[in-house]
């Protein structure tokens, strides 16, 4: 199967519509026109420091990779291809007020996103900023609401419509339901799933930062 098949399993929440134009940073990782479900490890604690794969969660086929160096340590985290090329290298923002993280093009260094979290009544936010070079060009921001711990969120545009969500369900013809120490990100049609996958990567720093 190819890399944009799409999976073919449905979460919980149901379907996520297709976005309404191209968004992201990567068009390439935007062409997938199914829902695209990802296999992502949760990383327990601050000192776990090895490399992992991120898979489809249908069949198992590997989509990105993730250098596991610790970010406290190391200062960074590298996103990368199933065959290893560098997508983006992402650093927790030291001196900021709000706990932050950017992501660099791995080979400008230019920074092209940022992701703020902050702790709201109902769990915790993310708010996600970059430039939709994917599609229109234009500046976005995106949202992600939920609890932290739990890997329970959704990803919203500023219009409210959902392009993400993240659980620790998974349910294809199979019903698979993963273990706890990983989650599903679900990526609707036309999101660059390079860009969800790190801030899933962000989500997992804030709350070993948290923990």
């Amino acid at each position: 199967m190819g890399l944009f098949s799409g999976s073919s399993g449905r979460t919980a929440f149901g379907p996520l519509p297709p976005a309404p134009h191209p968004i992201g940073v990567n068009g390439f990782y935007t062409q997938h026109t199914n829902e695209l479900a990802l296999r992502i490890r949760e990383r327990k604690t601050a000192f776990s420091g090895d490399d992992f794969a991120v898979k489809d969660a249908a069949n198992g086929q590997t989509i990105f990779q993730v250098n596991g160096k610790v970010m406290s340590l190391s200062g960074k985290k590298d996103v990368r291809d199933a065959q290893g090329v560098d997508l983006f290298t992402i650093r927790k923002k030291h001196m900021a007020i709000r706990k932050t993280y950017k992501g660099d093009d791995a080979k400008t260094g230019q920074e092209i996103f940022k992701v703020e979290s902050s702790v709201f009544v109902m769990g915790t936010k993310l708010k996600i900023t970059f430039k939709n070079t994917a599609g229109r060009g234009e500046d976005l921001t995106l949202t992600l609401r939920g609890d932290l711990f739990d890997r329970k969120a959704e990803i919203t545009l500023d219009s409210g419509q959902p392009i993400a969500r993240i659980s620790r369900e998974f349910a294809n013809a199979g019903q698979i339901f993963f273990d706890k120490q990983t989650y599903v990100l679900t990526i609707a049609p036309g999101v660059d799933a390079s860009l969800l996958l790190a801030i899933c990567v962000c989500l997992d720093e804030a709350a070993n930062d948290q923990g």
